[in-house]
């Protein structure tokens, strides 16, 4: 990079949370958009944290509030989701990455009963009644409930785990459902309880718990309905 260039690139990100599409066909009967989580991003592609892991060149349709829509292809695998190459060239996408990366953050009191926050890796497993196991993307979570993004639909009232916290469907919404949980978590334990058990941390990349808070404006403050 010479002098005169700028990296308008954006690594390390924690609280930007999208949504996404693969390919242009339902994987299954409504099930079509999950979430992600936005890890790096520049006017060239972007990483994301994703619960439904796209095949190498399969078209992605994305869109994060700073960013707007975005579209591409995955040009690779990473340990927790993959990375987008995009189609062509955004005009206004650097100009979006700096505003954001200058942007001072103001949070918003949280409408909820209960605090959220974004679990610093989002990655886990959920447990259907039946016993399946798949890979899930937690949106955000509370002692009492979380968001969940996965690549199934179950109906409202049907018992899930998540990790190792097992609680009810209460809520379906357009990129997954909300949990609620049988029974309050203490909150210093919660994110480590949400990991994916020993067995599976391995395949889903389970981190260390951060809590991070998430009070903050964006198409998720008044909740998911899980408390």
């Amino acid at each position: 990079m010479s002098a005169t260039e700028i990296d308008h690139s954006l690594h390390n990100i924690s609280t930007v949370a999208g949504r996404y599409v693969l390919g242009q066909q339902a994987r299954r009967p409504g099930v079509n958009i999950f979430a992600c989580r936005l890890r790096t991003i520049s006017p060239t592609g972007f990483v994301v944290s994703a619960p439904v892991i796209g095949a190498i060149g399969e078209q992605v349709s994305a869109s994060f509030a700073p960013f707007g829509n975005l579209h591409g292809r995955i040009g690779r695998h990473v340990a927790d989701g993959f990375a987008v190459e995009l189609d062509g060239a955004e005009p206004d996408l650097a100009d979006r990455i700096e505003t954001f990366r200058h942007k001072p953050w103001h949070g918003l009191a949280d409408k909820r009963a209960e605090k959220r926050f974004m679990p610093a890796e989002p990655r886990s497993v959920i447990i259907l009644e039946g016993g399946d196991v798949l890979p899930c993307l937690i949106v955000d979570y509370s002692a009492s409930g979380a968001a969940i993004s996965a690549d199934t639909t179950p109906i409202p009232g049907a018992p899930v785990t998540i990790g190792h916290v097992p609680g009810r469907v209460v809520r379906l919404f357009d990129v997954g459902f909300a949990v609620h949980f049988d029974a309050r978590q203490p909150p210093d334990e919660i994110e480590g309880l949400l990991e994916a058990p020993l067995e599976w941390r391995r395949a889903v990349t389970v981190l260390q718990p951060r809590h991070i808070d998430t009070s903050e404006p964006g198409d998720t403050a008044e909740g998911y309905g899980y408390d």
